[in-house]
C-alpha cells in the first residue's frame, strides 16, 4: 500500500483566480460551483429532450434544485457540524460566502425542493423526477469537492508521512489525506455508473433505480471515507461511536433501499396495468 501511495504533494494554491479589488476576487470554488449548475442544467435539458419531455421543466427543476442545495447545504453545515458557534452567531448563518456547506444538509433539502416541483407537475411521477436529478447531482458534487480542494478545506487526517498532501496555506507541515479529492473521485465514478445505466436502458430505466443506486453508492462510500476525516466531537449512540458524517450517512443508505423497493414495486404495478390494457 505504501509503495503505491509513496508520494507527498505540497499544495499552496490561492483560492482566488484573480482579484478584482483588494478584498474581492473570483474564487476557484465559485467558478466550480457555477460550473456544476451549468453542466447540471445541460444534462437535465438533455434528459428531458431524450425523453420527449417539455424542456421548460428542466429550467424549473434546476431552480428548485439550486435553492434546495444552497439553503439545505448551508443549514446542514450550521446545524449538524458547527451549531455551537452558529447558535451564538445567528446573523452569520445566511453568509454563505464565508464558507461552510454540508452535502448531508443538501440531501435533506433536495427532496423538499423536488416535492414542490412535483406539485406543479402532477403528470410526472416522483420516482421519475428524482431519477432525472441523480446524474447531474453526481457530477455537480464532484465539481464542488474540487472547489473544496482549491480552498484547502475538508482535509483528512494525517497520514504516516510517506504520502498525502501538505496544505501549506493552512500552515501545515505534515501530509494529510486529501479526502475531498477522494470524495470527488467517488462522485465521478458514480456519475459514470448511473449515466451508463441510463444510456444502456435507452433513456428509460426503471423509475427510481438511478436515485437508489446514487444514494447507496454515495453514502456507503462517504461512510467509509469518513474514517479518514477529522471529527473533533464524534457522537456515541447506544455504545457505538461514529463521526457526524457517518451517523448522517446511515439514514440515506436505508432510504436508498426504500427507494429501490418502491422502484421494483412500481415497475410490477406498471406491468400489471399494461397487461390489463392488452
Amino acid at each position: 500500500m505504501n509503495s503505491l501511495l509513496a508520494f507527498v504533494i505540497h499544495w499552496n494554491v490561492k483560492p482566488e483566480i484573480f482579484m478584482i479589488t483588494e478584498n474581492f476576487g473570483i474564487r476557484w470554488y465559485s467558478l466550480l460551483y457555477g460550473a456544476a449548475f451549468f453542466i447540471g442544467y445541460n444534462i437535465l435539458y438533455w434528459e428531458f429532450k431524450k425523453e420527449n419531455e417539455n424542456t421548460e421543466g428542466a429550467d424549473q427543476l434546476l431552480m428548485y434544485m439550486f435553492f434546495a442545495i444552497l439553503i439545505g447545504a448551508r443549514l446542514g453545515h450550521c446545524f449538524f457540524y458547527d451549531w455551537a458557534y452558529y447558535s451564538k452567531h445567528l446573523i452569520e448563518i445566511p453568509q454563505v460566502w464565508k464558507g461552510g456547506l454540508a452535502s448531508h444538509g443538501a440531501a435533506i433539502a433536495i427532496p423538499i425542493g423536488l416535492y414542490l416541483y412535483k406539485r406543479k407537475h402532477p403528470e410526472q411521477t416522483f420516482l421519475w423526477i428524482i431519477d432525472r436529478v441523480a446524474i447531474p447531482t453526481a457530477i455537480g458534487g464532484s465539481f464542488i469537492r474540487y472547489g473544496n480542494f482549491f480552498n484547502s478545506e475538508i482535509v483528512g487526517d494525517y497520514t504516516n508521512g510517506s504520502w498525502g498532501i501538505v496544505f501549506e496555506r493552512l500552515g501545515e507541515t505534515l501530509p494529510r489525506v486529501p479526502i475531498m479529492l477522494f470524495e470527488a473521485f467517488l462522485y465521478d465514478f458514480i456519475f459514470i455508473v448511473i449515466l451508463t445505466i441510463y444510456i444502456r436502458a435507452k433513456y428509460k430505466p426503471r423509475e427510481g433505480s438511478l436515485m437508489a443506486i446514487f444514494l447507496f453508492m454515495m453514502f456507503a462510500g462517504r461512510f467509509f471515507l469518513e474514517y479518514w476525516k477529522v471529527d473533533v466531537n464524534p457522537l456515541t449512540i447506544m455504545g457505538v461511536t461514529l463521526t457526524h458524517g457517518q451517523w448522517l450517512s446511515i439514514p440515506f443508505i436505508i432510504i436508498s433501499f426504500v427507494i429501490y423497493g418502491a422502484s421494483i414495486k412500481n415497475s410490477r404495478k406498471q406491468v400489471v396495468v399494461s397487461e390489463d390494457v392488452q
